[in-house]
């Protein structure tokens, strides 16, 4: 019985195709026409390693191992990555762009993001083109090489930079995020479903039979079945 029903819903789906199309088709004619295209972004991962230089060992004071440099390696590790993104930080790195005649076209505010791991600080640029992707993170490591005495003043006489680049500044496209990527299919499989259901209610609304199952179905006995003249219909 189930088997008889599901042929029926079949048939009449196969018969109505056109209903079951034209929405899909509709959808994905106005998506194409409306829907703007994906954006692509580029983001540039650059790791430092971050830290003082030890004090030099003295043989009448035991330093536990450099225990302490370490220690203070991860403070400083952790206080750079919280200033990071912010406004002074971006700020800083707007105006040293300009000085390049990089004139950005909507704040950097939020472009810039870091995270850390013990003393290892990992910080991307996220950017619309690869060339200025890679500009921002080049005027990053200068703000962090040069100027890194105005963020923490307990740095300040330090011989060097507390970081260092250990890769090269690299602009990479980034995968499109998951609304992008299924945004037409799912669309589309809604669409399909409409134009089944427009299917299956424009063949209850049918009181015509249309062929031989649906007349056993009714407990109609056929005797014979006249096929259709082809030839003759068409002209």
């Amino acid at each position: 019985m189930a088997a008889s029903v599901f042929g029926m819903y079949a048939r009449a789906l196969v018969r109505r195709w056109w209903l079951v199309m034209v929405p899909p088709l509709v959808v994905f004619v106005l998506t194409q026409l409306t829907a703007p295209p994906p954006k692509i972004a580029y983001q540039v991962t650059m790791s430092f390693a971050v830290g003082l230089p030890p004090e030099p060992l003295r043989a009448e004071t035991y330093n536990f191992d450099r225990h302490y440099n370490w220690l203070a390696s991860e403070y400083i590790t952790q206080g750079f990555s919280l200033i990071i993104g912010k406004g002074a930080f971006a700020d800083a790195v707007t105006r040293r762009l300009a000085k390049q005649d990089v004139v950005l076209p909507r704040p950097l505010l939020g472009a810039i993001r870091s995270e850390y791991r013990s003393s290892v600080m990992v910080v991307y640029v996220t950017w619309d083109t690869p060339e200025l992707a890679e500009r921002i993170a080049r005027a990053v490591v200068d703000e962090l090489n040069e100027n890194y005495e105005a963020y923490w003043p307990q740095l300040s006489g330090a011989a060097a930079s507390p970081v260092r680049l250990m890769d090269t500044p690299q602009a990479v496209p980034l995968a499109l995020p998951l609304r992008d990527r299924f945004d037409l299919p799912v669309r589309l499989a809604a669409a399909l479903g409409v134009g089944v259901l427009l299917a299956l209610v424009a063949h209850a609304l049918d009181a015509r039979l249309a062929d031989r199952p649906e007349l056993e179905q009714l407990g109609l006995r056929v005797l014979v079945e006249v096929p259709r003249d082809r030839s003759t219909r068409a002209r």
